[in-house]
């Protein structure tokens, strides 16, 4: 996926910068005019003090934990009060409703759970507005990967728990499948090179093949073959410890804590 061809180069200040701001500044520092507060990262400034004082952005990224959001929403709000400006929050879990008790009653609010694969341009982004479907955000989130704009905010813990936290998944099932090939006797290079060039491999055709998942998972299933084995203890009907109700664990757990981390905990 490329730049989005005609798109305009935008003044964005992004506050925090861990492992999903820092996959989002990878892409937006190339195409749009950046600037970063983060204390703890090199080539970033250390707090909004050092931001020039006649300095105005466009948007305002919030890549802070949720836990640092009521730390510093306060003085990002006092030092930014243009009703121009577009606040874009990526915190897990923390609702609109938060930004409507921080902010000007006008302020426009964009929520956001992108995912790490927007580093390479390959993202999921999913959005929601307390406006309209702000250009600037579709701008800046299309340049990464897809973008898709949620009606109920209701559904962004579940977004949380697909999108935002499945990368995890699909790299655990790589470190797994490493380990399973050592045990069944490869070498350490070997089953690590076998594994990640499978998921690779197996992403790619996703990613260009119009099948569903269940069709392309059944083209590579031969009747009484090898991965029909292996599947048959992965999908075995009812069991909690088929990878099906492994998943669906899983995805309910991520999406409570989201909801725990939206109240704060």
């Amino acid at each position: 996926m490329g730049f989005k061809e005609g798109s305009m180069q935008r003044k964005v200040l992004m506050v925090g910068c861990g492992a999903m701001g820092s996959a989002l500044a990878a892409v937006w520092k190339k195409l749009h005019k950046l600037t970063i507060v983060d204390p703890s990262q090199k080539d970033c400034l250390k707090s909004i003090d050092e931001i020039g004082e006649n300095y105005c952005p466009e948007a305002i990224i919030l890549a802070v934990k949720p836990q640092l959001l009521p730390e510093i929403i306060d003085a990002y709000r006092s030092r930014f009060d243009d009703p121009g400006i577009l606040w874009i929050s990526i915190a897990a879990g923390v609702p609109i409703s938060f930004f409507k008790s921080h902010l000007k009653a006008n302020q426009r609010v964009v929520r956001v759970m992108p995912n790490l694969p927007a580093r390479f341009q390959k993202g999921m982004s999913v959005m929601v507005s307390n406006h309209s479907e702000p250009e600037i955000a579709e701008e800046l989130f299309s340049n990464v990967g897809e973008i898709i704009w949620l009606q109920d905010e209701n559904q962004m813990d579940a977004v949380t728990a697909i999108a935002g936290s499945g990368p995890a998944y699909f790299y655990l099932m790589v470190e797994e499948l490493e380990k399973s090939g050592v045990e069944l006797g490869l070498q350490q290079e070997i089953a690590s090179l076998l594994a990640r060039q499978t998921a690779i491999g197996a992403g790619a055709v996703l990613d260009n093949m119009i099948e569903s998942p269940a069709i392309l998972r059944q083209q590579v299933t031969s009747p009484n073959g090898t991965t029909a084995a292996a599947l048959s203890s992965l999908m075995e009907t009812n069991s909690p410890c088929s990878l099906g109700g492994v998943l669906k664990k899983a995805t309910k757990a991520a999406r409570d804590r989201a909801i725990e981390l939206g109240q704060g905990k």
